[in-house]
Parts: C-alpha cells; sequence; structure tokens
C-alpha cells in the first residue's frame, strides 16, 4: 500500500512537471512568435492618389518577415485622422512618427493577414470604406495609419496618406522637379568611346534620364563630364552618344550645367578650398565646343576651341541657365555660399532642411537667388510613393510658406533602368492631377526676394577628412607640374580625375573607399615620375670633383628642374646647384661641383630637385660618397722630398768634382 502510494505521488508530480514544461513551452514559443513579429514590417500604398464622398479607397497592405521564424495570421488595422493636414511641417511631422498600438484618428477598417513565412513577404489588397474617417468638407491631405496585430500586440506599423476630394481644389501647385543627367561614378575623367556607346545606347541610362525628362516639366542638370568626352574624341565619338547629344539639344527643358563629374561643391568648401574645382579640356578638345557664357566654376570645362577642328558639325547643347550651384541635399554651411559665389556662381538650389524665413520655397541666401527642393517631396518621388507626394504637393498648395510652390530633387545616386522607369511612372501620376501645373525654375530665380537663413548641416568630419586629403594630393600635383614643358598636361587629367572621385554618385556608395585609395595611387606614380637615380658609392679623388648625379624622366614631355645636393658633414662643401632638362622617358646626368676638405673618410649626399621657382619634386636621395682628398700633399710633398734629394746629391757630387780637380 504505501508503494502504490509512493507510485500515485511520483505519477502526480511527473504530471504537474509535465504540465509546467509545456506551458513553459508554450510560453517560450509565444515569446518566439513575439520577437519574430518585432522583426516585420508593414507598408500601406494606396492604389490611387485621391477619393472623394461616396467612394472607397483601394489599398495593398505588404508585409515583410525579416526574422527566422513563421509569422501566425494576423490583421491590418487600419485608421485615419479626420483632420485635413495643412502644412509641410505637420506632413512632415505625421511621416515621422511611429505608432505601433496607438493607432491614430479613427478607425477604417481591418484586413486579416496570412502567415507569413521567415524571410518573405506577403502582399494583400482590398478597397476600404472611407465614411467612417468623416474626413469633412475640406479639400486636402489626410494621414492613413496600418498597425500590424499579431495574437493582440502591434508588431509593426506605418503611415501614408491620400487626397480628399470633396470639392474642387482649391488652388493649385507649380511644380518643377530637377533631374540630374549623369553617368554612374567611376575614378575617371573623361568617359572613353566604349562608355559612352553603352551609356547613350537605347537601353543606356543617359538614354533613360533623357526619357524621364520628355514631355515632363522638369529642369535637368547636364554633367559637363559628358560632353567633353564627346568633344575629347572629336570624329571619333560613337554614333550614339551624336545621337544622344543632338536629342539633348533638342529637348524644352530648362537646363544648367552641374559642376564637372556633378563632384561635391560643400565638401571642397568645407575642406578649406576657397575656389572650387574647375576642370579643364583644353589639353585634349579636338573639336569646337560651346562658347556660351559660364563660370569656370560651374563645372563647365575650359572650352577653347581646336585648332584643326573636325570637319563634321554635331550638336551644341547651350544651358538655359547660367551659373547654378547645387550642393548635395542639407549638406550646406553658411560660410559655403560665400565660396559659392566666390567661385563664380550667381544661384544656387538648396533642400528644405537646410533652409529658414517666412518662405521656404524660393528666397534669397547670403545674396544668391535659391530654389529650394523640399525635402518630403524629393524622398517620395525617388522611392516612387505617388501618394506621399501627392500629399505634399497638395499641402504645399495651401502652405503659405510654400507660396504655391514645391519643387523636388529627383533622384542624384540612382542608376537603375527600372528606377527611371518607375520615377516616369510616379510623375505622371502626381502630374496627372488637376490641381499639379508645372512650374519654372528661371522664373522663380529672376523673382526671388524674400530672405532665406542657412541652418548649418555639414558634411561628416570623416568624408571631409578624407576629401581634404584629395584636394592636398592635387595642390601637390599642381606644383609638380611647374616642371614641365606644358603644366596643363598634369594638371588638366588631375583636376578631371579628381572632380570624378568627389562625385556626388559616390556618397551613397559603398565602393568608394576603393575610388580614393585608387586616385592616391595614381597621383601618387605622377609625382614619383621624375626622380633622382639612386646610386653605388662613388669614389672621390682629389679636393675637387664633379658628382655626376643621374635623373630620370617618365614622363611624356620634357620637364626642368634644379638638382640640389647638401652633405651629411664637414668632408665635403658643395659649390651650387645645376639646372637641367630631361627629355620624355629619358635620363639626363647634373655635374654637381664639390670640394673636398682635407681628410679621407665617408660622406653622404642628399640629393633633391626643386622646380625653378623653388618647389620642391620628388624625395630626397642618399648617394654615399668615399673621399680621398690628401694624395696630392702627400705627392707633392714625395716629388718635393724627391726633388730636394737629387738636388742635395747633385751639389754633394759637385763639391767633391771639386775637390778631386784641386788635388
Amino acid at each position: 500500500m504505501p508503494s502504490l502510494l509512493i507510485r500515485r505521488a511520483v505519477r502526480t508530480v511527473s504530471a504537474t512537471i509535465l504540465t509546467v514544461v509545456v506551458s513553459a513551452a508554450g510560453v517560450i514559443t509565444g515569446t518566439q512568435v513575439a520577437q519574430a513579429a518585432h522583426t516585420a514590417s508593414i507598408v500601406l500604398t494606396p492604389a490611387v492618389v485621391s477619393a472623394g464622398p461616396g467612394e472607397n479607397l483601394a489599398i495593398t497592405v505588404h508585409v515583410s518577415n525579416t526574422s527566422s521564424v513563421a509569422l501566425p495570421e494576423g490583421e491590418a488595422v487600419i485608421t485615419a485622422p479626420s483632420t485635413a493636414i495643412s502644412s509641410v511641417e505637420d506632413l512632415d511631422a505625421w511621416f515621422a512618427a511611429s505608432d505601433k498600438d496607438t493607432q491614430p484618428g479613427r478607425y477604417l477598417d481591418t484586413i486579416d493577414i496570412p502567415e507569413v513565412a521567415a524571410g518573405k513577404t506577403v502582399d494583400v489588397t482590398a478597397e476600404i470604406a472611407l465614411s467612417a474617417g468623416r474626413f469633412g468638407g475640406v479639400w486636402g491631405a489626410r494621414g492613413l495609419a496600418v498597425d500590424y496585430v499579431l495574437d493582440g500586440d502591434s508588431a509593426a506599423s506605418s503611415r501614408s496618406s491620400f487626397i480628399w476630394t470633396p470639392t474642387a481644389a482649391p488652388s493649385s501647385v507649380a511644380f518643377t522637379g530637377i533631374l540630374p543627367i549623369v553617368p554612374p561614378p567611376s575614378t575617371s575623367g573623361l568617359l572613353t568611346a566604349q562608355e559612352l556607346t553603352e551609356l547613350t545606347g537605347p537601353s543606356g541610362i543617359l538614354t533613360r534620364q533623357l526619357s524621364v525628362a520628355q514631355a515632363r516639366p522638369v529642369a535637368i542638370g547636364v554633367d559637363p563630364r559628358i560632353l567633353a568626352s564627346i568633344d575629347a574624341l572629336g570624329d571619333k565619338a560613337p554614333e550614339g552618344a551624336l545621337a544622344w547629344l543632338e536629342l539633348l539639344t533638342s529637348l524644352p527643358n530648362e537646363s544648367f550645367l552641374l559642376s564637372y563629374a556633378d563632384a561635391d561643391i560643400s565638401a571642397q568648401a568645407q575642406s578649406g578650398l576657397q575656389t572650387l574645382l574647375a576642370p579643364s579640356i583644353s589639353d585634349v578638345v579636338t573639336a569646337p565646343v560651346d562658347t556660351s557664357p559660364s563660370p569656370t566654376t560651374s563645372g563647365a570645362p575650359s572650352t577653347t576651341p581646336s585648332a584643326n577642328p573636325a570637319p563634321v558639325a554635331r550638336p551644341v547643347f547651350t544651358p538655359t541657365v547660367n551659373n547654378i550651384a547645387w550642393p548635395v541635399a542639407n549638406s550646406v554651411i553658411a560660410s559655403d555660399l560665400g565660396i559659392f559665389s566666390g567661385s563664380g556662381f550667381t544661384a544656387a538650389i538648396l533642400s528644405s532642411g537646410n533652409v529658414s524665413g517666412d518662405v521656404l520655397s524660393v528666397g534669397v541666401a547670403s545674396g544668391l537667388p535659391s530654389v529650394v527642393t523640399l525635402d518630403g517631396l524629393s524622398s517620395a518621388l525617388n522611392n516612387n510613393d505617388a501618394s506621399r507626394a501627392a500629399a505634399y504637393l497638395a499641402v504645399s498648395a495651401s502652405d503659405e510658406t510654400q507660396a504655391g510652390k514645391a519643387f523636388a530633387a529627383l533622384p542624384r545616386e540612382t542608376f537603375s533602368i527600372t528606377g527611371l522607369t518607375k520615377l516616369g511612372m510616379t510623375l505622371d501620376t502626381v502630374l496627372g492631377q488637376n490641381w499639379v501645373s508645372t512650374g519654372s525654375l528661371t522664373t522663380s530665380l529672376a523673382g526671388a526676394s524674400s530672405a532665406l537663413g542657412i541652418t548649418d548641416s555639414p558634411e561628416s568630419s570623416q568624408r571631409i577628412s578624407v576629401v581634404s586629403s584629395l584636394l592636398a594630393r592635387n595642390a601637390a600635383l599642381g606644383s609638380f607640374a611647374t616642371i614641365a614643358e606644358d603644366p596643363t598636361l598634369i594638371t588638366n587629367p588631375a583636376s578631371r580625375e579628381l572632380a570624378a572621385v568627389l562625385s556626388v554618385g559616390w556618397i551613397t556608395n559603398s565602393q568608394w573607399s576603393t575610388a580614393v585609395t585608387q586616385s592616391m595611387r595614381a597621383s601618387q606614380k605622377v609625382l614619383n615620375s621624375v626622380s633622382v637615380v639612386t646610386s653605388s658609392t662613388i669614389n672621390m679623388v682629389g679636393g675637387q670633383a664633379n658628382i655626376p648625379i643621374s635623373v630620370h624622366n617618365a614622363l611624356l614631355q620634357p620637364v626642368t628642374v634644379v638638382v640640389n645636393a647638401d652633405p651629411n658633414n664637414a668632408r665635403l662643401i658643395v659649390k651650387g646647384a645645376e639646372k637641367i632638362t630631361i627629355q620624355p622617358e629619358s635620363q639626363a646626368k647634373a655635374q654637381i661641383p664639390v670640394q673636398a676638405q682635407v681628410s679621407n673618410g665617408s660622406a653622404i649626399l642628399s640629393v633633391s630637385l626643386q622646380s625653378v621657382d623653388g618647389v620642391p619634386v620628388g624625395e630626397p636621395v642618399s648617394i654615399p660618397i668615399n673621399v680621398r682628398a690628401d694624395w696630392e700633399l702627400w705627392g707633392l710633398g714625395g716629388v718635393a722630398i724627391a726633388f730636394v734629394g737629387l738636388l742635395t746629391a747633385g751639389v754633394i757630387r759637385t763639391l767633391r768634382r771639386r775637390r778631386s780637380s784641386q788635388a
């Protein structure tokens, strides 16, 4: 009997333990699901940008599971505030907020979400009735919010928007997109014929960029590197590139020139340059190019027509607006604008996060008439979010700070053909709204009057450090080039290649550090191209001599240098330097006059080069010298002793003869 009781007790305890284990397992499983839910994301996208009373709004809910376990069935709860969003500031705040289980606004609908496997996505479409939102009779942007709920807990949330249209729009907005025409980033200062062929072909990036601009109110900023590359090839320019150039010149869009290679001008200014880079193509141009007025720092290359132009006529691109500075979005500090002005720019394109003032769409910043791209609108268009873009345009129509204008910076670092196609479709969607009209860059700049303050937003210290190193190396190349017969054959390519490495397209590219390393290696190779040839030990016999110093020139043009030598001790005295000219890809010898002191031993000559103007060239080279300076004294002493000995012997011999005669 006791054993039976013991067995029953054991069973009871075992059952209790099993129950606890199962319960714990359930808790662990629930925890895992909750953890997995926290790695999910949800996006709500309206199928149309606007809806009115009595209409349903078609939407798509996109759920992504980035965890390692499946997400169970859940639901998406759709809510919306009733009141209109009337200012850009409020719209920015709406999209910036994070909701989760707060579910702002009135309840509109609940959508069932099926199980989502690990690492997978699910799209669910639905139509929601808007009557519960009580949006009233005020036309304008309304917010939409979605909350992804799993087992009663909020797993993810996001926000969207649409335009409520109970009446006609009370006012319109003048929209202008600004589209850069730029090739993908590279370290090359000029595009090759093959690169141009690919970029300007039917499916090329440059061709697709122009297709976005065609028949749309888009101002285009053209990279002068494209034009310079075509000009440099002369009559060898690819047919496709010439056809592309003809299409560019035929577009009615407003246009301007970017900085060369779309180089980052804010980084240059914040790295200490007082005059921005102004690459020239005077060393490579073989055909007439555009000679319309433009500042040397606007990125337009110096354009001196060739003495032997190609006989084939070609289109000439002439921008409609000159001298516009377009820095990276939100990268400007107040002092930059003075450098922009001093470098020849007469207008600017700034971004809304970088400015303050009563009117934020257009104004005058530090004396520069400026248009201001709306950050939220630019982001929406760059991400092909038509609903969000429409919301910013609708708000800009009524927000007094926008004065009925809205500017957007279109993708500056995206080189995807699919992305450019989607961009065109997004632009068509927002431009199809009857309350969106065509704006003008030229007219807006001409009418700029209200003051714009600059909200400092410097570039990162790490980036500025790298850019400063690149600029310092470029300055070193400029100094080095003074020894060359034609310095521009060194400085022009170096400036073009530096601009390419500073291209805005590199900013979000993980390969920029590699590009910087390649640039530094290439420039160092140029700096090392003229150097003193190292030598074995030279034996110097005598008090004076000319020490031969060989100098090598690896450049394709003659150079003139001054060869200097400096001894490390008093055994040698250098009597002067020598100027020599070395022909291309050859060596020449300088004869350095030296004088030895009266002692034997070793000395080291530190030989260095400099330009005629005293600019150091390369690194000094040490040449060992063995000095045998006192052989002349010993030789003369020996001769003197021998002479005295002979003279003495002669005298003695003469005296002896006389004595013999007398005897």
